[in-house]
């Protein structure tokens, strides 16, 4: 029996405790009556699941969060809809949709409402997601918002000094912004959660790409290019907010770092042909060496693990999806010719969307749940409570399991 199996069999004994009994004292009052039947029944399925050795707690949140939304027989309800654009990126944002073009930028509530739109001229659109927010900016350029669930947080544009050259947030929505600087190579500040200003320094030596608050709120990363010893380089520069000299560095010879995220609290450098991982204070914590040469697709800012979707080939199908926890250890993997679409992570969960289906994993790779029909979708977004949201070309729906 599989957990998804024990999960179906959660629903129905649920569903038993909710059935209106056929005696019933007079008088008894009807909420204390409601309310002894929810305990039983959540009480119930708890024994259910322990006796079977199963995690199904997610499973019983899924039940309640979403009893009253209407799913079809496979367990898919359609959340949005949008014009079709094909410059467009998806971002969840709560329990709503942020859609990003290179004209316009949305803000659409599980209801269907739009909370927010803004008119936009972008060339180079890029979104960035951290626990309850996503920033919205223009690679290039000076315009940079910062949205919640209910709409726009803060216009930070004011802050993008002669432009914008990365923005990251982490998990508790703490903010990093590099951009480029009169007077310096480039300049990079640290905001907390509510926009103030945490850490500031500029760079008049070499060229910065990117930067990142790390987990603990007290200490950021940040990338620089240039070369060592004659070959091309990545560098990262470890800083303490309480001090204005880096507390450490680490060259990466031949490398190039392509971003910067989070795996079990330490941050996870991305690197042409390894994954690195790093303490607060700069000091190796793990790495894991690509299997196969061709990086497809990372999502490493799903909780615990990375998921990296790695290929033998610069084309073609031989792939090999790796799940890597914060020590560099392989914590599944799974060989696949199959086309595979997208990858998302989140909680324990991994979103695979293939061809013509979606597979969820859990972190190391045992399959949880598929939906044989995915109608044409082109993206998948893994939500932590372990269900998955669809994009296609102008709807969106949540998969259910």
């Amino acid at each position: 029996m599989t957990e998804h199996d024990v999960e179906k069999e959660i629903r129905e004994e649920i569903r038993r405790a909710k059935k209106k009994p056929k005696r019933r004292r007079a008088g008894a009052p009807r909420r204390v009556l409601w309310f002894a039947l929810a305990l039983l029944a959540v009480f119930g399925a708890m024994r259910f699941a322990l006796a079977r050795g199963v995690d199904s707690m997610d499973a019983l949140r899924r039940l309640f969060t979403y009893n009253k939304v209407e799913q079809d027989a496979d367990g898919r309800a359609e959340l949005f809809r949008y014009d079709s654009d094909r410059s467009a990126t998806y971002t969840a944002l709560g329990d709503g949709l942020l859609v990003v073009s290179t004209t316009r930028v949305r803000l659409l509530s599980a209801a269907g409402e739009e909370l927010w739109a803004k008119t936009v001229s972008f060339t180079n659109p890029a979104v960035a997601r951290g626990g309850r927010t996503a920033a919205v900016y223009d690679v290039g350029g000076t315009e940079l918002y910062v949205l919640d669930e209910r709409g726009l947080a803060r216009d930070m544009s004011g802050e993008s000094g002669n432009g914008i050259l990365s923005v990251s947030l982490n998990a508790s929505d703490a903010l990093a912004l590099t951009t480029l600087k009169s007077g310096y190579r480039a300049a990079v500040t640290a905001y907390d959660s509510g926009g103030a200003p945490l850490f500031t320094f500029n760079s008049s030596e070499r060229y910065l790409s990117d930067a990142r608050v790390l987990d603990d709120g007290r200490h950021l990363a940040a990338v620089t290019l240039g070369e060592a010893d004659g070959v091309f380089a990545s560098t990262l520069t470890f800083y303490a907010f309480d001090s204005e000299q880096p507390i450490s560095e680490t060259t990466l010879s031949g490398s190039m770092v392509l971003s910067l995220g989070s795996v079990d609290g330490k941050l996870a450098a991305l690197e042409d042909d390894r994954l690195t991982l790093f303490g607060a204070d700069g000091s190796l914590a793990g790495s894991f060496r690509f299997e196969y040469p061709y990086l497809r697709a990372a999502s490493m800012d799903g909780g615990g693990f990375a998921a990296l979707l790695l290929s033998r080939y610069r084309s073609g199908s031989a792939l090999r999806l790796v799940t890597v926890d914060g020590e560099g250890a392989v914590l599944g993997a799974l060989d696949e010719r199959r086309e595979i679409v997208d990858v998302s992570a989140a909680g324990r969960y991994v979103a695979v969307l293939y061809g013509d289906s979606l597979t969820i994993y859990t972190a190391d790779l045992a399959e949880y749940a598929t939906l044989e029909s995915t109608d044409y979708a082109k993206h998948a977004i893994m939500r932590a409570d372990g269900t998955a949201l669809l994009l296609g070309a102008s709807r969106a729906w949540l998969y259910i399991p």
